[in-house]
């Protein structure tokens, strides 16, 4: 199982997130959904279209791997915004493009659905910014945040 081994680097973690946050919220991922996600990974990787669509193949290929339920993508995800809150080159400029990322992606759709309204405000919490676009309190957000296990994800090295 080589691709088990891949080190997950920051730019998997963003897409791993961009493409959970798309498909998961609503189980469907429309060609809007992709074409968004990929202008943005295009932008992280630094307008490499090589580098981009290797990060793409690696990051769906550990995903089916290592995802088997629900509950491991958004624990999974959720573990990735961690994960990215520690990077020191993560600061709070590209958190807040990230978290814009998530607006734009989910309206590409033409739907912004209340699914990804709460885990966009979820991320936001974990990335430490206060930025609320759901109807829940902070707390509500906060417990639903605690509720979710984290786990060890493959990029601990």
């Amino acid at each position: 199982m080589m691709e088990s081994r891949i080190n997950l680097t920051v730019t998997h973690c963003i897409f791993y997130i961009y493409h959970t946050f798309a498909f998961r919220s609503d189980g469907n991922l429309t060609s809007e959904e992709k074409k968004t996600i990929s202008n943005f990974m295009f932008r992280w990787v630094g307008k490499d279209q090589k580098k981009m669509d290797q990060v793409i193949t690696e990051t769906l290929a550990w995903s089916k791997d290592n995802i088997k339920s629900l509950n491991d993508q958004i624990s999974a995800m959720l573990s990735m915004a961690d994960f990215l809150k520690a990077q020191h080159d993560f600061h709070m400029e590209r958190k807040e493009y990230f978290l814009m990322d998530i607006r734009n992606i989910a309206r590409s759709d033409g739907k912004f659905i209340d699914q990804q309204k709460k885990w966009h405000d979820m991320l936001a919490n974990i990335l430490g910014l206060d930025i609320r676009i759901s109807r829940a309190s902070h707390e509500d957000i906060s417990g639903e945040v605690q509720k979710v296990e984290k786990r060890k994800i493959g990029f601990r090295r």
